[in-house]
């Protein structure tokens, strides 16, 4: 494993070989095989691991591109159900009308997505069907797999013993409580009845930024516990944007564009309104024709009360004004809590935690996580680091190095704290 090649590696480095190709070979044969295991060890164990594996896969700012290339399958390419089994959970949640009764017609063979709890079928809306008036209206199918809510609940206890032994031997945050509000939304997710609510919630949200940011609605009638029919959105994945034959200055510039809409819509989510999708990952963000973001899956999300977003909004000004006073400030309104009162390792934790600059080392030996370690942190932000984070990857899997999601969201920001104080 990795202890045999970094003692390998050291051997080529004594006999001064650490600059060679030969040395950046071996690292990355050994990447690549320990993507696959992963892979593998992820679609054997199902369940949580693939949402954890599709995490690490976003996470290009600090895991081996080797293995983030291996795990960026999770996102929509976990073995799905077969088109048998498909039918049969469709039928079940239409009844006692029939799948010829809604769709015209609808490919069972071919998910367009397939990940951790459900997988997706494009279909064709029957005229006649609720809210239709002609024959091949597009839409997303998204099911349910049968037994993926029993097997998510038996991996958090697991994840729970873990987190509780992490916490004090190596990464010295406050697992646990982030394991409980996983636990508490994930549960959520397979209610794809509140899945629709969200998602058509934050459309009207975010209708009047639609040319930039798509979010798709869900059709009316279609909507059970364990199926969601919605607007299908005609895009590219954007991590396949590499595929396209895009000069190196148009690379840049149409990832700085998506990047840019995309934490334009968090920003006013998360200020704005206080509702927000929590799981944007590469496998549910497309890019549209025109340039339009079109953001996926709405099973993640979060509702920050009055009292959280204004807090959230007075720290991402206290980061923008670089006031390390008001930062230290901030975090204690947010009910942030660091082993030592030491106001640099606690302004740092901030911009690693809010902000998208920079790169984060958390296991490192000059880690700020271990000089100054955070006992409490609130469990509702769990998911707003969680966005933070993977703007972070992203950008960094895109090559945009200089995006700061908080200088973007400071006037969101203002504008929440200037309506308060009109009130």
């Amino acid at each position: 494993g990795y202890k045999f090649t970094q003692a390998r590696v050291n051997l080529l480095e004594l006999q001064g070989q650490q600059d060679t190709q030969r040395v950046v070979d071996i690292w990355k044969k050994r990447h690549t095989r320990a993507g696959k295991e992963m892979f593998d060890l992820c679609i054997d164990l199902q369940g949580f691991y693939i949402k954890a594996g599709q995490f690490m896969g976003s996470r290009g700012d600090f895991m081996p591109m080797e293995v983030c290339e291996s795990l960026a399958a999770l996102q929509d390419q976990v073995p799905p159900m077969s088109a048998a089994q498909a039918r049969r959970v469709i039928e079940r949640e239409l009844a006692p009308r029939s799948i010829n009764d809604i769709f015209s017609e609808i490919d069972l063979d071919t998910p367009i997505g397939s990940a951790s709890i459900a997988q997706v079928h494009k279909g064709y809306l029957r005229k006649g069907a609720p809210g239709v008036n002609k024959d091949g209206t597009p839409v997303a199918v998204k099911i349910q797999y049968p037994d993926a809510e029993r097997k998510m609940t038996s991996d958090f206890r697991n994840l729970r013993k873990l987190a509780s032994v992490l916490q004090v031997t190596d990464l010295k945050f406050d697992l646990v409580s982030a394991v409980d509000e996983l636990e508490s939304q994930v549960r959520l997710e397979f209610d794809f009845t509140r899945e629709a609510r969200v998602m058509d919630g934050i459309a009207d949200n975010l209708k009047g930024i639609q040319r930039r940011v798509k979010i798709p609605r869900s059709v009316p009638g279609l909507v059970t516990k364990r199926m969601l029919v919605m607007d299908y959105l005609d895009g590219v994945q954007v991590t396949r944007l590499g595929n396209y034959n895009l000069s190196e200055s148009q690379r840049k510039m149409a990832a700085k564009r998506i990047l840019t809409r995309l934490s334009e819509a968090y920003g006013r989510m998360m200020l704005t309104d206080g509702l927000f999708q929590a799981d944007g990952h590469p496998g549910n963000i497309l890019v549209m024709k025109g340039g339009t973001v079109g953001l996926l899956d709405y099973g993640q999300s979060k509702a920050l009360d009055e009292h959280e977003r204004l807090n959230f909004a007075k720290m991402i000004v206290a980061l923008n004004q670089k006031d390390k006073h008001k930062v230290v400030q901030a975090m204690g309104s947010l009910g942030i809590v660091t082993e030592k009162q030491h106001v640099q390792s606690q302004c740092q934790h901030a911009y690693n935690m809010f902000d998208t600059l920079g790169e984060i080392d958390a296991f490192g030996p000059d880690s700020v996580l271990k000089a100054n370690p955070i006992k409490e942190f609130p469990r509702d932000f769990f998911f707003v680091l969680r966005v933070v984070q993977l703007l972070r990857g992203l950008a960094h899997g895109m090559g945009v190095d200089d995006f700061s999601c908080a200088h973007q969201w400071k006037p969101f920001a203002r504008a929440a704290l200037k309506h308060r104080q009109r009130r």
